[in-house]
């Protein structure tokens, strides 16, 4: 087929897109002080290290600086919205019983409720999440508090199995360690 008959062909479906449909069980974590997809954007931009001041109107990067930009080294401190997507990875992990994910994201000096050793503490978390036919979790009300490499995030949590339905207030404490964010504390209220 020449490549015009594809262009053509692209044109006449392009009427006919439609957004992607989350699955069930997925958890989707957004903040109503994100604003709209443009100012997300600039306030990424803006916590870059390179900050510049300038009325003039933004230029796409050359192929070069987006490559070198691709291979900088792991930053010092982990970004708002790596934490954010972190915390999905961990409410995904939990919904879909997937313990090695799940107890991943917790830091290799999390500490446990209630005094237990962390060995006791992934023995029951494990009992727990992997006896449910099924759970449901979703996150309503994060908020977000960073400072250098320690974040506390507060949100409202919805739980659900086959015998239990619970709305909890979480707050939990994460550190940004060796490239990724990790829980070193959580409490529910």
């Amino acid at each position: 087929m020449h490549l015009s008959q594809l262009m053509a062909k692209n044109d006449d479906q392009r009427g006919s897109w439609t957004p992607p449909i989350e699955p069930p069980g997925s958890v989707i974590v957004t903040s109503l002080s994100e604003g709209s997809p443009s100012q997300r954007s600039a306030s990424r931009a803006s916590d870059t290290p390179q900050r510049q001041a300038t009325s003039a109107p933004a230029t796409p990067a050359p192929a070069a600086a987006i490559t070198a930009t691709r291979q900088q080294p792991p930053q010092a401190s982990g970004s708002e919205a790596a934490l954010r997507q972190a915390i999905q990875q961990w409410s995904q992990a939990w919904s879909g019983q997937n313990m090695a994910p799940y107890l991943g994201i917790y830091a290799s000096d999390f500490e446990p409720p209630k005094g237990l050793s962390r060995t006791n503490w992934v023995k029951q978390r494990t009992q727990r999440i992997t006896s449910k036919k099924s759970i449901r979790h979703e996150i309503q009300n994060l908020t977000v508090q960073i400072n250098a490499n320690l974040a506390t995030v507060r949100f409202t949590q919805i739980y659900q199995d086959e015998r239990l339905r619970a709305r909890d207030r979480k707050t939990m404490h994460w550190v940004w360690r060796q490239g990724q964010w990790q829980i070193t504390r959580e409490t529910t209220d």
